[in-house]
């Protein structure tokens, strides 16, 4: 959501939350400790231990704010935009070449595209695309037994944000052409 990392947000129905045991101890999240134990406090305190990520609250509460000004269906659209317009280009220029992992009917898929350029590892696609100005994520993405079944060890992940516009799938299609003929 663009704010700052190390912080996350669970949202849950309160049954759910009273049912999960707190797995973290220390500061707030106690109610009261005895010698043989403790009982941890009620509700969302319990899941806080330690000292709060107070940075990061501010930062991801400034980037709520800037993203709900944006307006989230504005930003929803201008994704599928850059997606439609990246998956046709990509397909097209690419057939054969690169491997397009997940939905390519863009209804059900938001602004990420997985790629796999047939015979080039990940980390030099990356490489290269960096040379270009261009960063994706290369890696399994915590997602080891996904990119098995599709029998893969990785990919590359470009995305899209609000800043994103079609310019820069101009550049990533340089780059992957370029990562392409250096490695092919």
């Amino acid at each position: 959501m663009l704010g700052p990392t190390g912080i996350g947000v669970l949202w849950t129905r309160a049954s759910v939350l009273e049912s999960m045991p707190p797995f973290l101890g220390g500061g707030g999240m106690i109610a009261d400790v005895r010698l043989d134990g403790f009982t941890p406090a009620k509700g969302v305190a319990r899941f806080e231990a330690g000292t709060p990520p107070i940075a990061e609250t501010v930062g991801l509460h400034a980037a709520v704010r800037y993203l709900v000004g944006l307006g989230m269906d504005n930003i929803a659209d201008h994704d599928h935009e850059l997606t439609v317009d990246a998956l046709t280009r990509l397909e097209s220029n690419f057939a054969g070449r690169v491997r397009i992992v997940g939905p390519h009917d863009t209804k059900d898929r938001g602004g990420v595209i997985s790629l796999d350029v047939e015979g080039v590892h990940p980390h030099d696609v990356a490489q290269v695309l960096d040379e270009f100005g261009v960063c994706v994520r290369p890696g399994h993405h915590c997602a080891k037994p996904l990119m098995r079944r599709f029998g893969l060890a990785a990919t590359a992940r470009a995305s899209f944000g609000p800043y994103s516009l079609k310019a820069d799938t101009d550049v990533l299609l340089e780059a992957l052409e370029a990562a392409i003929s250096m490695f092919g």
